[in-house]
């Protein structure tokens, strides 16, 4: 029976996550999840693929603070609840976004952290609740699905069989293994094979009371060559190079692992670690 074991959230982009027993659901992904984003003084968005040391700092999150603690034990309180009028336009990929600036401490304490990024200063941006950023037509079929600062969908699934693949492959190559940590699922799920292969399927929990529709295998990028522990990358190639070899999706040339996925059922759900699923080839 296929069950989840892991779920996660990332509140700031390419941050570290959070592991949760439970999160609630909503069409822009689990709640807080990449509610946050730092950019540039341009307001272009900048991920572990521009500063890998984004990787090291710690993430959590209460019903009045966010809280940032680098690797040197320094911290960033942001209040969630302090009102905001005036909103700026970010870049996130191909999409400009509203979103809240979170003020001039935000920007010094990241800057001095992470550095200048080609001589520009750092700031944080947290995404306009009241605004949309809708999920490509094409993968909704008929559908309605949001996100916030993710790359393009709302979850991200993955499966331990997938990894476990993964690791022989690299084993095999004569290279280390990776842990989950470096492909940043939400959802990590038990007993089920080839995901990657699973574009049109649907996972429903055994009662019935969340549904998710998986819609395109997730093509990964640098982030995975990242150990997600120190910021550093030992390997430029893996283990991207032995996930290309593996093919574990139909799609074109790639390093695929995962499924990227919308929600299908109500937004005011729960996913809980333990959840049995089963599935349904029924695109809907």
């Amino acid at each position: 029976m296929i069950q989840v074991t892991d779920i996660y959230i990332y509140p700031v982009k390419s941050l570290k996550g959070i592991s949760l027993k439970e999160a609630e659901t909503g069409l822009r992904g689990f709640k807080y999840d990449r509610e946050w984003m730092i950019t540039d003084s341009d307001y272009q968005f900048l991920t572990q693929r521009q500063i890998e040391v984004m990787a090291t700092i710690t993430v959590s999150i209460s019903k009045d603070f966010l809280l940032l603690q680098s690797s040197k034990g320094n911290e960033l309180k942001i209040d969630l609840n302090v009102a905001r009028e005036e909103s700026v336009q970010v870049s996130v990929w191909d999409d400009i976004c509203d979103a809240y600036d979170e003020g001039e401490s935000a920007s010094y304490w990241l800057t001095d952290e992470l550095g200048f990024w080609q001589g520009k200063t750092l700031r944080l941006v947290r995404f306009c609740s009241d605004r949309k950023r809708p999920v490509p037509a094409k993968y909704l079929h008929g559908r309605e699905a949001e996100s916030s600062f993710s790359d393009q969908f709302p979850y991200l699934i993955t499966t331990w069989d997938s990894l476990k693949k993964l690791n022989k492959g690299l084993r095999e190559n004569g290279k280390k293994e990776v842990t989950m940590a470096r492909f940043r699922p939400n959802i990590v799920i038990s007993d089920m094979t080839s995901i990657e292969n699973q574009a049109s399927l649907d996972l429903i929990s055994q009662d019935g009371h969340y549904e998710f529709g998986l819609r395109k295998p997730c093509k990964r990028c640098k982030i995975t060559t990242i150990n997600q522990d120190s910021g550093e990358i030992i390997d430029f190639k893996e283990p991207l190079a032995t996930l290309t070899s593996l093919k574990f999706s139909s799609e074109s040339y790639g390093a695929f692992f995962g499924q990227n996925a919308i929600l299908l059922s109500d937004q005011d759900c729960v996913v809980r670690v333990g959840d049995l699923l089963k599935t349904s080839t029924k695109i809907t």
